[in-house]
């Protein structure tokens, strides 16, 4: 008979290494003390243990050695001054945190009662059967008929016993009661570990509650926080903020100077709701207090201040059924829209203070702009208006984004209100209004490209900076600037196939035989085909057909060799499969590289033997034509 194998996971996480062992057929556990460490005890015992792949993702610092014991048990051997902590996440699945330190409770620290195997007795031989008696049924005397004995009760508690057999039934049915054979006995330190039972599911049917829990289980496996622990509105009074934070900040130091563990955990947790990233890491920095809470502290201040930790605390925890799930998409936004609980973080978005849903609310609206959830966005944008007489600055900037996304022309005349403003939505609201008008053709104000200039020196090395520097980029392009424009190409590599778009549409031809005609051996940038055909276009006008044939796609698929060395290899822009955002490092030295020096040799000898063929071709034709004409011909 084959024996069921428990598969065996192991994983290391800050501060704790977790084992998992999981097995369908398990019906109770034990976990005690042992020479090694612990002991882990399953039931039924007739099982194996997958032990062939457990130090793989784990170091050997506090879980040194697994072994299977004679009576099936799991030996957990540690190398430090560690406890377990164990618990079960569902039917089936036993978790085991190896945490340092001494352990809270003495509940599993004492050694499992031991289990001998016994071996079989050869059975014993069977004795000979007596002869049964005769019977006789004169000497059987008949048993006195007697009338049963009927216990009488109130019928109050008839009816109390018949609903607490009801509930209890529905409370095991549902997995949420447990049946000891006799009480459990008082916990001193002879009491050796008790067993941990569950009803399991049985084949056909499933166990589920009326009333599932609210909170989840993170990527990781562990239990999503409590809203309490996110719950910003609720760490600010309503008295003035100054006062407030002369109150805060009055008790964080007692007696000789030691911190105060509470006091601090107020502060931090007033400019957390205020908005106050910075402020809230250099107090978490200058105090170093323990709290259970602290990570998630420096986690929100980062994401308050528009800062990504995809390894942070809070990067697991997008699927939870709360607050928990906001700020995971704030801290570390997923890869994909299926990895969000939408309804949660709409929820937890429409419960912040209107001061701070307008500072994160772009950002979140940008998020489910990029997940391609238009809806979700604008569910962002009306919760940012609520309540609001006028549209906020915030408001205004998420319109200009889903008018983005939609292909629609942004709000104009709003941007140019906001981009007034100081502070970052002003900037980022002039970048908007600029990269608008580049759009429609239309070249931005002197005044407007002098602002760019400034607000990039000021927000250079940030996401607004990035921003900012490529509307600057562009701006410089659609004034005719394309020295800078060009020269410019670490303000935002990705804006390089719009430069060439603009110089193809608008360029003036001088600029366009500076940049567009190159040398042979010279290969061309990667473009979108629409662009690449514009410069084709114009060039052949003005009577440079190979250089033109080469940057036409059609023309450049056509003079690929079937046969020899392989040339180097279009980018999927070059061949019509790309957005106009261009892998900056593919981009070739010519484009990356300053042009505001005169045209080089090799560029200069290709024009003048381009001007050469054109003007023997022309030659030709009117050669011809004159000799159509004579009266020899």
């Amino acid at each position: 008979m084959a024996r069921a194998e428990a598969a065996v996971r192991t994983g290391e996480h800050p501060g704790y290494t977790r084992l998992v062992v999981e097995d369908p057929s398990i019906r109770s556990w034990q976990l005690g003390r042992s020479a090694q460490g612990y002991r882990l005890r399953l039931t039924p015992t007739a099982r194996a243990f997958a032990l062939s792949r457990a130090f793989r993702a784990i170091t050997r610092k506090r879980l040194t050695s697994l072994a299977m014991t004679e009576n099936g048990d799991l030996d957990v051997g540690l190398g430090c001054a560690c406890h377990i902590e164990p618990f079960e996440i569902r039917p089936g699945v036993i978790v085991l945190d190896i945490r340092d330190g001494p352990p809270s409770s003495t509940e599993h620290e004492q050694p499992l009662p031991e289990e001998k195997v016994s071996e079989p007795l050869p059975p014993a031989p069977a004795p000979a059967p007596a002869p049964a008696p005769a019977y006789d049924w004169r000497k059987v005397a008949p048993a006195p008929l007697r009338a049963p004995a009927l216990a009488l009760e109130a019928p109050v508690v008839t009816a109390m016993r018949q609903s607490l057999v009801q509930q209890l039934s529905r409370g095991a049915a549902a997995g949420a009661v447990d049946f000891a054979g006799k009480p459990p006995p008082p916990k001193d330190a002879g009491t050796p570990p008790a067993a941990n039972v569950r009803i399991l599911p049985e084949p056909g049917f499933e166990v589920a509650s009326e009333a599932p829990p609210k909170d989840r289980l993170t990527a990781e496996g562990s239990p999503c926080p409590a809203d309490e622990r996110f719950d910003v509105a609720a760490w600010r009074g309503d008295s003035p903020v100054a006062e407030q934070i002369g109150a805060m900040l009055a008790g964080l130091t007692g007696e000789f100077d030691d911190p105060q563990a509470e006091p601090l955990a107020k502060a931090v947790r007033f400019y957390l709701s205020l908005g106050f990233g910075a402020e809230a890491r250099q107090l978490l920095a200058a105090f170093p207090v323990d709290h259970p809470d602290r990570a998630l502290w420096e986690s929100m201040a980062h994401a308050l201040d528009g800062e990504r930790q995809p390894d942070g605390p809070l990067a697991a925890m997008a699927r939870c059924d709360g607050a928990a799930a906001l700020w995971s998409v704030l801290a570390a936004p997923p890869p994909s829209l299926r990895d969000v609980n939408v309804p949660a973080v709409l929820r937890a978005f429409s419960g912040l203070p209107p001061d701070l849903r307008q500072e994160l609310g772009p950002r979140l609206a940008e998020d489910f702009l990029a997940w391609e959830d238009p809806a979700n966005a604008q569910a962002i944008r009306e919760a940012l208006v609520r309540g609001a007489r006028e549209p906020t600055p915030a408001a205004t900037l998420t319109d200009a984004r889903l008018a983005a996304a939609r292909g629609e022309a942004p709000p104009a005349a709003d941007l140019a209100r906001v981009g007034q403003q100081p502070g970052p939505e002003g900037a980022e609201a002039l970048a908007l209004l600029v990269e608008g008008q580049v759009a429609e053709g239309k070249a931005p104000s002197a005044q407007d490209v002098l602002s760019l200039g400034a607000l990039y020196h000021e927000s250079e090395g940030t996401d607004l900076g990035q921003r900012v520097g490529r509307a600057y980029r562009l701006a410089l392009a659609a004034t005719g600037d394309y020295d800078r424009a060009f020269s410019g190409r670490a303000l935002a590599p990705d804006a390089e196939a719009e430069v060439w778009r603009i110089l193809a549409v608008s360029g003036p031809d001088s600029q366009l035989l500076e940049r567009a005609v190159l040398p042979e051996t010279e290969p061309l940038p990667p473009l979108p085909d629409t662009t690449r055909r514009a410069l084709a276009d114009r060039l052949r006008a003005l009577g440079l057909e190979r250089s033109a044939d080469r940057w036409h796609p059609a023309e450049t698929a056509a003079a690929r060799p079937p046969d020899g060395p392989p040339l180097p290899p279009i980018p999927a822009d070059a061949a019509g499969l790309s957005s106009p955002e261009t892998d900056a490092a593919s981009l070739p030295p010519a484009a990356a590289t300053s042009p505001s020096v005169p045209a080089s040799l090799a560029r200069s000898r290709a024009l003048v033997e381009e001007s050469a063929r054109a003007r023997q071709r022309i030659e030709d034709l009117l050669r011809a034509a004159g000799a159509e004409q004579s009266p020899d011909g």
